[in-house]
């Protein structure tokens, strides 16, 4: 008996603790299949969507003190996505210092599967990938199911969005499309002008190379009449639309991919100017200003770079509670 009990105990101590999370429920279309631990304040949910094919992961980072600051105790949201060939663990994994960045600040970062090569948008043809609705799984499933699960500010004061290259795009036009939903949208080296050939240049070959629709996303490339979803989903197009939200736009020039993105940037830049529109514009070039190992190409050191640049500037208008 006593052997029995031994053995129960080791058992029990053996097994996973993830006190210091919440139970993550189902719920806004959302069904949860799965849950880990990646460390004490980062982990993994797996959720399915009729919205989106597969299994989805959703990485949660949370603040210090999230489990000991009380009931009453919430926090704003940053919601912070993934580039091309790219998954929900990439800011903390292949850039490295996500957590290091933004884990002793009062704030919840959520970074949710965009797809490889989803592009932050519901597509036009999604054919046998159907279905494809990112921008419908993000903004009204993932959101508000965060929001239910989590001690957050669940309301535009207290949400920011931000993203790199493609996640840029999706940073960008979800606070455009769901302005009601954002207080902070920043895009590092983002693909925010859909006319830029360059970008749909590699669209057309990023999907081609994933065996998926190259009329996908946006429709037929390289047309651009007013009823091309080039056209209809351009960020450029729809600057109009964040005037009521915070901006912060980020790019270099070294290395072909990053001049096309400082073009799209700097596009959008003038655009923004031409409507009196307030927001920061940090053109980096060679990387030398910006520092922490950027030189100004497509790549992780001035994507932290401009992380680590903007955390305080969204922290200063983000409301806590």
């Amino acid at each position: 008996m006593k052997y029995c009990q031994f053995v129960f105990v080791v058992y029990c101590l053996l097994q996973p603790v993830y006190s210091d999370f919440p139970d993550f429920v189902s719920g806004f279309g959302l069904t949860v299949t799965n849950f880990s631990k990646v460390n004490e304040q980062l982990c993994d949910v797996t959720v399915q969507s009729h919205e989106v094919k597969g299994d989805q992961q959703i990485r949660i980072l949370l603040p210090q003190n999230y489990t000991t600051s009380g009931k009453t105790r919430r926090y704003p949201v940053l919601y912070l996505l993934h580039g091309g060939m790219g998954g929900a663990e990439d800011w903390t994994q292949k850039g490295g210092i996500a957590q290091q960045i933004l884990g002793n600040l009062s704030l919840i970062t959520i970074m949710p599967n965009g797809d490889p090569f989803g592009w932050y948008t519901n597509w036009v043809n999604p054919g046998k990938a159907a279905p494809q609705n990112w921008r419908t799984f993000h903004n009204e499933q993932v959101v508000p199911w965060i929001d239910a699960n989590l001690r957050t500010v669940a309301r535009k004061g207290g949400r920011a969005i931000a993203g790199l290259s493609m996640g840029g795009f999706g940073a960008v036009r979800y606070a455009e499309v769901y302005h009601q939903l954002y207080n902070y949208t920043a895009s590092f080296s983002g693909a925010i002008d859909l006319l830029n050939w360059g970008v749909q240049a590699v669209i057309f070959g990023s999907e081609a190379a994933d065996k998926k629709a190259v009329n996908g996303p946006f429709g037929v490339p390289f047309l651009t009449t007013p009823s091309s979803g080039w056209v209809i989903e351009n960020p450029i197009t729809h600057a109009e639309l964040l005037r009521d939200v915070n901006i912060a736009l980020y790019s270099g020039n070294q290395g072909i991919i990053e001049l096309a993105m400082h073009d799209c940037n700097n596009h959008m830049n003038r655009t923004l100017n031409s409507l009196n529109i307030p927001h920061y514009y940090d053109f980096y070039g060679n990387g030398k200003s910006i520092g922490h190992g950027c030189h100004g190409k497509h790549e992780w050191p001035c994507w932290n770079a401009a992380l680590m640049d903007v955390a305080p500037k969204m922290m200063a208008v983000l409301e806590q509670e």
